[in-house]
C-alpha cells in the first residue's frame, strides 16, 4: 500500500525534510508561501512523560523555524481518557502526567491553536511489541571503505510486527592529547606591541578539561519491514555505518539503538519521505510532492497539515566498543594538533614571540601545556601551548559523565 502523493509547492517538501529527516537546507527562494501547521508525534508504550512538537512551515531562504506556541494539545482514547499536554518548550509538548500507549486502546490527537484553528488525527492502535535481540558491529568494506557496520536483528517469530523504524544515539568519549591541569595566567600588564611586558602566573584549573564525552543523534530516515521475510525476523538491520578513522571510536563509543513498530500506514509516510529526500532531482523537476499524513483540519478539508501522529512499541538497546575490539588502527584525533614552542626572551623581527605569547593566551584561545626553566637566570622560560580543543575538551564538549557509562 502506498499513500497518495500529491504534488504541490516546493516549501510543503522542504519543511518535510527539515523537520522529519534534518536534512540539509537548501539554497532556494521561495516564490509563493502558505502558512501550514507541522506535527511531529510518536506516543509509545514507554510509561513516560510523551512529547509532541507542533510548528509552521517558514520560509526556504529561513534557517529559523517557526514553533507553534499556546496551543491546547490534548490526546483521547476510546474509553474517554484524556491526557493533556502543556508547552515546556517553544513548539514542544509534555504531557502533564506519565502515560503508556495500551494495546486494544485506540488514541485520537487534537489540536487547537491560539488562532482558534483545530486539527486532529484519525484514531491510532498499538502495534505488537517486537524486541531488539542483538546490537551488534562487524568490520565491513562498504563500498571500498573500511569501518565498522552497526547492526540489529530483532527477536524470531515476530507475528504481527512487519514494520520497523529506528533512532539511535551515540556518545563517545574523549581524550585531549596535550593536557595541564593548570592554565598560565597573563598577569601585570605593561606597554603593548612590542614593548608589552608582563608576568605569567598558573592556576590550578577549575574544572578538568582531560576527558569529556560528546552526543549525536541520527539524521537519516531507517527503515525496515518484513516483506519477503520468511522466517518471519530481521537480521542484520543496518543502523549506522562508521569509518575506519573516525574519532568518534578512539577512545571509547557507545550507540543506544531504538526500534519501533509501527503501523502500515506509519511506515509508508516515513518510506515516502525517506524517498523524496533522496531524489535531488525532484528539487529541479517543479514537481516536489506534499505527503498526507494522518492529520487533517476540523475547519476545512482543503487545508493542508504536515505530519503523522503515530503510535509505537518500542525496544532500546546499548552497547560500547572502540576501534581496539576491530582489527584496524588507532584514529586519528579530532583535530589536527600543533604544539606551538614560544622563547619568551626572543624578541626579533619578524616574529615578536613574547607578543605572539601574550595574544594565544589571552585572546586565541590557546592552552598552556607546558613550559622549561633556563638554567640562565637572566632568561625566561620557555612555553609550549596548543589549540583549545587540543587542550581543553571542554571548549566544545562536556566533560560531566553520562550516568549509564562504562569504562
Amino acid at each position: 500500500m502506498r499513500l497518495k502523493k500529491i504534488y504541490y509547492n516546493v516549501l510543503f517538501l522542504v519543511s518535510l525534510l527539515c523537520v522529519f529527516s534534518c536534512t540539509e537546507p537548501f539554497s532556494l527562494v521561495t516564490k509563493s508561501f502558505e502558512d501550514v501547521i507541522i506535527v511531529e508525534a510518536t506516543i509509545t508504550d514507554e510509561l513516560k512523560h510523551q512529547q509532541i512538537k507542533v510548528s509552521r512551515t517558514f520560509l526556504l531562504e529561513s534557517d529559523k523555524q517557526v514553533f507553534e506556541k499556546n496551543a491546547i494539545v490534548k490526546i483521547e482514547t476510546n474509553t474517554n481518557e484524556v491526557y493533556n499536554f502543556s508547552e515546556t518548550q517553544d513548539g514542544l509538548y509534555t504531557s502533564d502526567i506519565a502515560f503508556k500507549a495500551i494495546e486494544g486502546l485506540s488514541y485520537k490527537l487534537s489540536i487547537s491553536t491560539s488562532d482558534g484553528s483545530s486539527y486532529s488525527s484519525n484514531e491510532e492502535f498499538l502495534p505488537p511489541k517486537a524486541e531488539i535481540k542483538n546490537l551488534y558491529g562487524e568490520l565491513v568494506n562498504l563500498n571500498g571503505k573500511i569501518g565498522i557496520q552497526v547492526l540489529v536483528d530483532s527477536n524470531e517469530n515476530l507475528g504481527d510486527a512487519n514494520f520497523f523504524r529506528y533512532e539511535y544515539e551515540e556518545t563517545y568519549k574523549i581524550v585531549v592529547p596535550f593536557y595541564n591541569e593548570y592554565n598560565a595566567l597573563i598577569t601585570n600588564v605593561i606597554g603593548s606591541g612590542k614593548d608589552i611586558e608582563y608576568d605569567i602566573e598558573f592556576e590550578l584549573k577549575a574544572q578538568q578539561g582531560k576527558i569529556c564525552y560528546s552526543n549525536n543523534y541520527s539524521t537519516e530516515i531507517l527503515l525496515a519491514n518484513v516483506d519477503g521475510i520468511n522466517e518471519n525476523a530481521l537480521t542484520q538491520v543496518p543502523i549506522r555505518f562508521i569509518p575506519a578513522n573516525d574519532p568518534v571510536i578512539r577512545e571509547r563509543y557507545s550507540i543506544l539503538v531504538k526500534q519501533y513498530v509501527q503501523s502500515a500506514e506509519a511506515y509508508n509516510f516515513y518510506d515516502i519521505l525517506k524517498e523524496l529526500s533522496a531524489d535531488e532531482s525532484l528539487l529541479v523537476d517543479n514537481q516536489p510532492g506534499f505527503i498526507q499524513g494522518n492529520m487533517f483540519s476540523l475547519q476545512s478539508s482543503s487545508e493542508k497539515v504536515i505530519g503523522f501522529f503515530n503510535v509505537s512499541t518500542v525496544s532500546t538497546k546499548r552497547i560500547f566498543f572502540d576501534y581496539s575490539n576491530f582489527e584496524i588502527g588507532l584514529p586519528t584525533y579530532i583535530f589536527d594538533c600543533d604544539l606551538t614552542v614560544l622563547d619568551y626572551n626572543i624578541d626579533e623581527e619578524p616574529t615578536n614571540e613574547k607578543l605572539l605569547l601574550y595574544e594565544s593566551l589571552l585572546f586565541n584561545g590557546y592552552k598552556y601545556v607546558s613550559h622549561v626553566e633556563s638554567d640562565n637566570p637572566d632568561l625566561k622560560p620557555t612555553y609550549t601551548i596548543v589549540q583549545s580543543g587540543c587542550g581543553d575538551c571542554t571548549t566544545f564538549s562536556s566533560n560531566i559523565k553520562p550516568a549509564f557509562w562504562e569504562d
